[in-house]
Formats: C-alpha cells, sequence, structure tokens
C-alpha cells in the first residue's frame, strides 16, 4: 500500500480547503459590497468593484454548495 492518505482522509481534505477558502471568499467580498454601497454609483471604478464583488460573493456560495454536494448534503 503506497497511498499517502485514504480516500476518504482526501475527501475531507479537498472539503476543507475549498470550504474554507470559499467561505472566506464570500466573507470578504460581501464585507467589502457592504462597504462600498454607499459610494457614487456613477463612477466607473465603483460599478466594476460592485460587480467584481457580486460575482465574488457568486463563487463562494458556489464553492459551499460544492462541497455540500459532494458530501450529499444538498
Amino acid at each position: 500500500m503506497n497511498e499517502v492518505m485514504s480516500p476518504v482522509a482526501f475527501k475531507w481534505l479537498l472539503t476543507a480547503l475549498t470550504g474554507v477558502l470559499a467561505s472566506a471568499w464570500l466573507v470578504y467580498d460581501t464585507i467589502n459590497l457592504i462597504r462600498t454601497r454607499n459610494a457614487d454609483r456613477g463612477d466607473a471604478v465603483v460599478r466594476d468593484k460592485h460587480f467584481g464583488y457580486v460575482i465574488g460573493i457568486l463563487i463562494g456560495i458556489v464553492g459551499v454548495l460544492g462541497c455540500l454536494r459532494f458530501h450529499d448534503v444538498v
């Protein structure tokens, strides 16, 4: 047997890495979106930031849901 780790341990390692990073991304972009909600939306840079934060939030949600589906929770 020359496996570094068992399949179950590998599954949980992937879940931990993906889940932690996706959750952190989700929280970070949500905080930034809340902080910039009163900024001038007429400015193109502000609109680009808001768009990027929303896309980041969606990516975080997909990561968290992917982890849940990976473990047959959802």
